[in-house]
């Protein structure tokens, strides 16, 4: 595996009903900024793509990660989640307008 070259994870391709107005609520709650159904950010691209919404059963999600444990509790509060917390980290776990569940957290 040493030969093979580093990669790294470039965008997020999200099935939505509605695409523009997910992204432009990504975009109003975090920062971001929305052109049609592409949000950006730093280190960030996520890409709504017409069509059903997944059934997110289990574990499956993305995650923004916080450069502290107070941004997560800020985070947190924002969205009326419930914070996780122990020694070396802080986090929730929530869903969007469509049902997509993501992670906001911070690992020390």
């Amino acid at each position: 595996m040493s030969d093979r070259p580093l990669i790294q994870l470039d965008h997020i391709n999200i099935p939505a009903s509605k695409p523009e107005w997910l992204a432009q609520w990504y975009a109003d709650n975090f920062g971001f900024i929305a052109h049609k159904r592409f949000v950006s950010g730093p280190g960030t691209l996520l890409v709504f793509e017409a069509g059903k919404p997944l059934d997110y059963g289990g574990n499956v999600h993305f995650g923004f990660r916080c450069t502290s444990r107070e941004k997560v509790r800020a985070w947190a509060q924002e969205f009326e989640a419930n914070l996780v917390e122990d020694e070396n980290y802080s986090g929730f776990e929530t869903k969007d307008p469509e049902g997509n569940l993501f992670e906001v957290y911070w690992e020390g």
